[in-house]
């Protein structure tokens, strides 16, 4: 899926624990039968976040920040980014204040898929052209 998400959405670095995006992530991942698809993972937990039918806990004596943190690569529509992040300004800066960053949001959504507390269905559906029949 990368050749598909690099041409159709904009590659973005965004600023987060390295081994939660390249590892955890990316054995749940394999795990659901979803190995290459890592950047839409990230956009469908971003989607649901910014629709308000997802949380993104920050845990109390949470260590975010204190993990090697990078530039990890992901394809995401930016319009989902705006969305979401809007959304967590707005819900942070009344939580604790402070200004909080995309990255701390995308890690929190990721840590949660790869530590089991999220589930992820693909649903299928004609697009309306002919397509293949059952026989």
């Amino acid at each position: 899926m990368r050749a598909a998400d690099s041409t159709a959405r904009p590659g973005r670095l965004v600023w987060m624990d390295t081994g939660l995006w390249k590892g955890q992530v990316k054995k749940r991942a394999e795990d659901d039968g979803l190995a290459r698809a890592r950047s839409r993972i990230l956009e469908a937990l971003l989607t649901a976040y910014a629709e308000g039918s997802l949380d993104a806990p920050v845990p109390a004596g949470s260590t975010f920040g204190t993990a090697e943190r990078g530039g990890c690569r992901a394809y995401l529509d930016e319009n989902v980014c705006e969305r979401a992040e809007t959304r967590w300004k707005r819900q942070e800066r009344d939580r604790r204040g402070g200004d909080p960053g995309f990255g701390l949001l995308c890690e929190v959504l990721l840590r949660e898929y790869a530590e089991g507390r999220i589930e992820l269905r693909i649903t299928a559906a004609p697009s309306g052209g002919t397509g293949s029949v059952a026989a």
